[in-house]
């Protein structure tokens, strides 16, 4: 390899994203303005919705550091009428979108004990619904523009093993099958479906990870900054381009570890 190969490399690397238009849902929290971050580091140009208008401001300002054209809407995924605006939105500015990253969730006590029929639709509607009502009309976006775009689902260590929260493992449980349906039924258009299962994910006001001791490796929270990259890693054709039908677990080991079991006395 030449010295000219080399920075030509070393260039892509450092713009996996250029001149790419990325979606992000929910991008006012932790995982998603790590997320926006990361893929704006990386060329592209950041549209997110937020339903938090403080919280909207302040990552849009961040964003024109690197972008500025980067755009933040004030819009609740759970509402197809919000959406129907965002979507209104785009086609008046002629926006198209490249990269999806379905990242908006909420989590409530939605026990069988405490069954309220209301708050698990709430529940449904913001984490499968909306997101999948979304994806409908972005992937007919890229199918009409003929994008080879990716579309990525941020789900949860709890689509696989057990939180206490019926309605949030089961509605992740769901986004992990949907994930690999919607893989298989897009992957004619040349469109990828991937996501990325996160395990406990959080930082103090530093920036820092927190102790966390059911966590085996390094026994603390996982920086956000992780997420973001698995995120540009998924969305990037230099590195996932073959990569569809696939949910990243980075949970620092957490799904592996018990707890219960340090509580029954070995024989």
């Amino acid at each position: 390899m030449t010295w000219s190969d080399e920075l030509r490399r070393i260039k892509v690397l450092n713009n996996l994203l250029s001149g790419k238009n990325v979606l992000v849902t929910g991008a006012g929290g932790t995982i998603g303005r790590s997320i926006a971050i990361e893929m704006a580091k990386q060329g592209a140009r950041i549209l997110f919705t937020e339903i938090d208008k403080a919280k909207c401001e302040s990552l849009e300002k961040e964003l024109h550091k690197y972008h500025p054209t980067s755009h933040g809407f004030l819009s609740d995924i759970a509402s197809t009428q919000d959406i129907n605006g965002l979507l209104a939105s785009l086609s008046k500015d002629r926006v198209t979108i490249d990269i999806l990253v379905n990242n908006v969730g909420i989590d409530i006590d939605a026990t069988i004990k405490k069954l309220d029929l209301d708050e698990w639709r709430r529940v449904y509607n913001t984490n499968v619904f909306g997101p999948l009502y979304l994806t409908k009309h972005i992937s007919q976006m890229m199918i009409d523009n003929q994008i080879h775009g990716s579309i990525i689902f941020i789900t949860s260590i709890h689509q696989w093993i057990v939180r206490r929260s019926a309605g949030y493992s089961s509605s992740k449980a769901a986004l992990g099958m949907i994930v690999k349906e919607l893989a298989l039924e897009l992957a004619p258009y040349k469109i990828r479906i991937n996501g990325i299962a996160p395990g406990y994910v959080k930082e103090d006001k530093d920036g820092k990870t927190i102790p966390h001791q059911y966590t085996p490796l390094y026994n603390s929270s996982i920086n956000p900054c992780f997420i973001g990259r698995a995120a540009v890693y998924l969305a990037s054709d230099f590195f996932s381009q073959y990569t569809t039908g696939t949910v990243i677990k980075i949970d620092a080991g957490l799904s592996l570890y018990n707890h219960l079991l340090d509580q029954i006395p070995l024989k």
